[in-house]
């Protein structure tokens, strides 16, 4: 809204009234627009976030069987680092190997909630005896999966000495 106020000196001056209240069309608009974006933006890192947070629980999950299973090896000692030993405390299914030196497990300590095929998808596990010195075992144990069509594994090892 404008007026004309004439000044002292005679001179016609056209002045505006200043807008105290409200915003204009195009602030609106421009406030809308960048909300939008921050929503388009965090929607498509949203999915990429979810997958990347269970691949990460599987590879966590993994970890925390081998690490279960291998301590519970190293609980026995070197002296019952053995075949025979393991298969009578329930720690591998069975004294035939299914590779050289290597032999399935389903149940860490028997323990029918840590079973690597119920908690993870397609998960089986095994444990790799190997007499590394006259006084020395190497114990690997390898946990796999998949995921989405791909394999994956976690190993671990440690060495048990005849001390």
């Amino acid at each position: 809204m404008s007026f004309s106020a004439q000044n002292t000196d005679g001179v016609k001056r056209t002045m505006y009234k200043k807008r105290t209240k409200g915003h204009t069309l195009v602030e609106v608009l421009f406030a809308v627009a960048l909300c939008g974006i921050c929503a388009l933006i965090m929607a498509a890192t949203m999915p990429m976030a979810n997958t990347t947070r269970a691949k990460a629980d599987l590879n966590n999950r993994a970890t925390s069987l081998a690490q279960k299973q291998l301590e519970a090896i190293k609980s026995l000692g070197y002296a019952n680092a053995t075949t025979q030993q393991l298969f009578a405390n329930g720690l591998i299914d069975s004294q035939s190997p299914v590779a050289t030196n290597t032999y399935a497990w389903t149940n860490s300590d028997a323990a029918a909630t840590d079973n690597p095929a119920k908690i993870l998808p397609s998960g089986t596990a095994t444990v790799k005896l190997e007499q590394v010195d006259l006084d020395l075992r190497r114990v690997t144990v390898v946990v796999n999966w998949k995921v989405r069509g791909a394999n994956r594994s976690i190993s671990i090892g440690t060495l048990i000495a005849n001390l």
